[in-house]
């Protein structure tokens, strides 16, 4: 009887051991997945982006007035891409508007949703939720943006040149990054 219950403990021990391993798992995985929309990565230029140099795919996105703003454009492009559930990306699209608020000539200001099920008026009720209604928009319904620019992380910003050539890419870029992106660029 003795040999039976020391052989017992040792399965026990395994199934608890093997338990505790499938929950930190979980916790790791979950929280690998929270920090790819609150990211806190330093911001890296264009030149050590993956689409550095690449030419942008041509689309159309628009303002809560209805205006058309194409990409790329008569002047350059600053593309946000996130998704409407991701809470970090709300103070971003503010940051953005400031951006264009303090220089509205000097690019088209977009914000990309990149979940193809977000709808017009849920983006629009984001970027007014966020002081950010000025900015155009467009839902990238069938990834081809995401696809095209590479995107792999929410909160990264595309600076693009009016012929669509990507000259600066960032993750959560500062203000001051995007207003010196834009002074290079109007400076070529």
């Amino acid at each position: 009887m003795t040999s039976s219950t020391a052989q017992g403990a040792p399965g026990r021990q395994g199934r608890f051991r093997k338990s505790w391993l499938a929950g930190a798992a979980l916790i790791v995985a979950v929280g690998v997945g929270v920090t790819g929309c609150a990211t806190t990565e330093t911001p890296q230029s264009s030149s050590q982006g993956a689409a550095a140099g690449a030419t942008a795919e041509a689309f159309t996105a628009q303002t809560a007035a209805g205006a058309q703003v194409a990409v790329p454009g008569s002047k350059p492009s600053v593309l946000f891409f996130f998704s409407i559930e991701c809470g970090a990306c709300g103070p971003f699209t503010k940051a953005l508007a400031e951006v264009q608020q303090s220089a509205p000539e000097a690019a088209n200001y977009v914000a990309v949703d990149v979940a193809s099920y977000e709808t017009a008026p849920e983006v629009e009720a984001f970027l007014t939720g966020n002081e950010a209604s000025s900015l155009a928009y467009t839902v990238d319904t069938d990834a081809s943006l995401i696809t095209a620019h590479q995107i792999n992380q929410l909160e990264t910003t595309v600076v693009l040149d009016a012929s669509g050539t990507e000259v600066f890419r960032s993750v959560a870029p500062s203000v001051a990054q995007i207003r010196d992106a834009l002074t290079e660029v109007a400076a070529q």
